[in-house]
């Protein structure tokens, strides 16, 4: 959801020298929030002030406004369903108080639309997290944490040469759907289980190995992209020198694709992608001249 922008009307009186001293200490001269001061200080402050009623006229709507937006700012990345519908009540109040005293709806709807979105979104979460308890209730876990909980000793598993019983926990993990299943949300956890097979393969295995396990993967995620933006570096790292420049030539395809898709013009991005870029280049490179 996206908090729409001060109001003008705030704005325009937090640079009137109108506001009450004690919330004019919390902006700059230029209008700005002052260093380590919220929006949601602002908020409470003019509760405070409203409450005590020492407020001119002509300035009450606008402030009960400020308010408003000061209490849905601190809610944006807000996780607690209970603490978004006690902040956003408290919203409510002031822009209801707003418009009472004659701040035009047109300043007020876009605060409305995000309180309502809110609430939606409140509701929503609670559902969520009352589904989540019954789960770990019945499993023991959330669904990743079944899956880190098989990741975490397949790793510890193939570190210690036990390679037959991490393998088989990383195919457990690897062939779960990524789609209509407890799982759904795990795509990224179920990509590890195949990154790992991939890695297993084209060390232990050799090349075609790695490439049947390669069009496995593939194929498991159906339409969407294998690996995943997040672990192609780390994936195209543990298959260098592994004779698979084909498939490390994909994931950088495809990584430069959708970096480019999200409005990255420059890639790779940091300076150990470079690093990797470079020697998977020269393999690529290597392999062409030698075909």
């Amino acid at each position: 959801m996206d908090l729409p922008s001060v109001p003008a009307s705030v704005t325009a009186l937090i640079g009137s020298g109108k506001l009450p001293p004690e919330i004019a200490a919390f902006f700059t001269a230029s209008g700005a929030l002052a260093e380590e001061t919220g929006w949601g200080h602002v908020a409470s402050a003019v509760e405070e002030r409203l409450a005590a009623g020492d407020v001119p006229e002509d300035v009450r709507g606008v402030l009960a406004l400020a308010g408003a937006y000061g209490h849905l700012y601190e809610l944006e990345d807000c996780v607690d369903p209970d603490e978004m519908d006690e902040d956003n009540d408290r919203a409510v109040e002031l822009l209801r108080s707003a418009e009472e005293c004659g701040v035009e709806e047109d300043e007020t709807a876009e605060l409305w639309s995000y309180s309502d979105r809110l609430r939606s979104s409140a509701y929503g979460l609670r559902e969520y997290i009352e589904e989540m308890d019954a789960y770990i209730a019945e499993h023991g876990a959330t669904p990743r944490g079944r899956l880190e909980a098989k990741l975490g000793p397949a790793n510890d598993l193939y570190a210690a040469g036990d390679r037959a019983a991490a393998i088989a926990l990383f195919r457990e993990v690897a062939e779960i759907c990524p789609w209509d299943s407890d799982f759904s949300g795990c795509s990224d956890l179920i990509g590890v289980g195949w990154c790992r097979l991939l890695h297993d393969a084209a060390h232990v295995d050799g090349p075609e190995a790695a490439r049947k396990t390669w069009q496995e993967a593939r194929t498991h995620f159906r339409a969407a992209r294998f690996p995943n933006e997040r672990h192609a570096w780390p994936l195209i790292e543990m298959l260098l020198g592994a004779g698979v420049p084909d498939i490390i030539e994909v994931i950088i395809r495809d990584w430069i694709a959708a970096a480019e898709e999200a409005g990255e013009a420059d890639v790779p991005v940091t300076e150990d992608q470079h690093r990797i870029f470079d020697l998977a280049l020269a393999e690529i490179e290597a392999a062409v001249g030698t075909a």
